[in-house]
């Protein structure tokens, strides 16, 4: 993978000389640290052309609605006028996922389940996050049909959170795993057990003494899936179901876990 991404800016720099021929590439960031890791001749020369792509909040927001927006009749069917996003987005999903004075809204919940340890937060993501609750919910009134009441949402909070199960599962197989290479068995020894995590709990699953377990970390926070928080390592929820990972400290504390 590497080798030929590196093969693939080359021949981008070799085509900068010619005036008629035009190359653009798409590189995701952690790809393209891995690229130019070690070093890379002329990098000066990509990073002049190199612009990244960033998906503010805002951004995200948008897009979904403007998807949703796509079915002329959507909207009108609900007897309003929505327009903005946050009128469209309240349509279609609850308030809050689980309740609460100290729970998130939908919106900043999904936000903190579609990213990964690096913070990125894929546009695909949160789109298959949405497909899969409108299917979630397509099941559930196909076993029962409840009857909908003005002002309710559309996809109910038990749909969302069967959605991002699936979508987890997704992620670690064609994400996660995919891309790991050799560190997929590494990964696997974080299934089954606790989101975080410290030096001697790492130590101990790395196989690594503890004055080493920064280093050995390292590729795995790079991958996106742990994050480094303080002295604490955190598997980030856009994983933990796909892996059998439940909330809670690997080690003994007596201060409560609080990711909300």
């Amino acid at each position: 993978e590497r080798p030929a991404l590196r093969a693939l800016l080359r021949t981008y720099l070799d085509l900068l000389e010619f005036d008629y021929i035009k190359l653009k590439l798409f590189v995701r960031k952690d790809l393209f640290r891995k690229v130019v890791q070690g070093g890379f001749v002329n990098l000066t020369h990509v990073n002049a052309k190199r612009l990244d792509i960033v998906w503010d909040e805002e951004d995200l927001k948008a897009l979904l609605c403007n998807r949703i927006r796509r079915d002329a009749d959507f909207v009108p069917s609900f007897g309003t006028t929505a327009t903005s996003d946050d009128d469209v987005f309240n349509l279609l999903f609850p308030p809050q996922v689980d309740s609460g004075p100290r729970k998130p809204t939908t919106w900043a919940w999904m936000m903190s389940r579609i990213r990964d340890g690096n913070g990125t937060r894929p546009p695909r993501n949160l789109v298959d996050l949405a497909k899969k609750a409108q299917e979630a919910q397509q099941r559930a009134e196909d076993r029962s049909a409840r009857e909908f009441l003005s002002g309710a949402a559309l996809i109910e909070s038990d749909s969302l959170r069967k959605a991002l199960q699936r979508l987890s599962e997704d992620r670690v197989n064609d994400t996660l795993l995919a891309e790991a290479a050799e560190l997929a068995p590494v990964v696997e020894r974080f299934r089954d057990g606790k989101a975080e995590h410290n030096l001697a709990t790492l130590s101990a699953l790395l196989s690594v003494t503890e004055d080493k377990v920064i280093a050995a970390a390292k590729p795995l926070i790079e991958l996106g899936f742990l994050e480094e928080i303080g002295d604490v390592f955190k598997v980030p929820m856009l994983y933990r179901d796909g892996l059998n990972i439940t909330q809670g400290k690997a080690y003994s504390t007596e201060a409560p876990s609080s990711e909300e």
